[in-house]
C-alpha cells in the first residue's frame, strides 16, 4: 500500500513539473531521490576535477619541440665511387658504410651549420629523399653530391640548383 502511495506521489510530482503547476509538488527529498542525485553529481564532479588535474600535470611534463623548416639554397652535383672523385677507399663512405644508391655527400659547412649527422635523411626539392653518409672535400660550400652508379649517369645529371630542406 505504501508503495502505491509513493508511486502516485512521484507520478503526481512529475506531472506537475511537466505541466508547470506547483500546487501538487511533493518534496523529492522526502523520498530520497534528490539526495541520491546530489551524491551522484558530487561524485561525477570529483571525477572531472581529478581528470582535469591529471591532464594539467601531463601537459606540464610534456615537451613539444618546435620544428622550423629551412630551405637552404644548394648546388647539387653527382659523383661516382672512383678514386679520382673520392679518396683511396671509393667503395666506403665517410661513415664507413659501403656505397649504395640513395647516398649523398654534404659539404662540411652544411653538416656543421645545420647539425646533420651520418644517417640523417636529406630532402632535396625536385629530387627527393636521400641519406647523408658521405662528406665532401673542404673546398666545397653549400653543395650536395649525389652518388651515381656510372660516370655517364653523373655527366647526364650535370649541375643543378635546388633547395635542401632541413627540419
Amino acid at each position: 500500500m505504501l508503495a502505491v502511495v509513493v508511486a502516485a506521489a512521484i507520478g503526481l510530482a512529475c506531472w506537475s513539473l511537466v505541466a508547470g503547476r506547483d500546487e501538487h509538488k511533493l518534496p523529492l527529498e522526502a523520498i530520497g531521490v534528490a539526495s541520491e542525485n546530489s551524491r551522484i553529481i558530487a561524485e561525477l564532479q570529483r571525477g572531472i576535477e581529478l581528470l582535469e588535474k591529471n591532464v594539467d600535470q601531463a601537459l606540464e611534463r610534456t615537451y613539444y619541440p618546435v620544428s622550423t623548416v629551412m630551405y637552404i639554397p644548394v648546388v647539387v652535383t653527382a659523383y661516382n665511387p672512383l678514386e679520382s672523385q673520392t679518396d683511396s677507399t671509393p667503395h666506403l663512405t665517410a661513415s664507413n658504410k659501403p656505397v649504395r644508391p640513395g647516398i649523398v655527400a654534404l659539404s662540411r659547412d652544411l653538416e656543421e651549420e645545420f647539425g646533420f649527422g651520418f644517417g640523417d635523411p636529406v630532402f632535396i626539392m625536385g629530387l627527393g629523399f636521400f641519406v647523408f653518409e658521405d662528406r665532401m672535400h673542404k673546398r666545397w660550400a653549400r653543395r650536395v653530391d649525389i652518388l651515381m652508379p656510372s660516370r655517364k649517369a653523373a655527366k647526364e645529371f650535370g649541375v643543378k640548383h635546388s633547395f635542401l630542406v632541413s627540419w
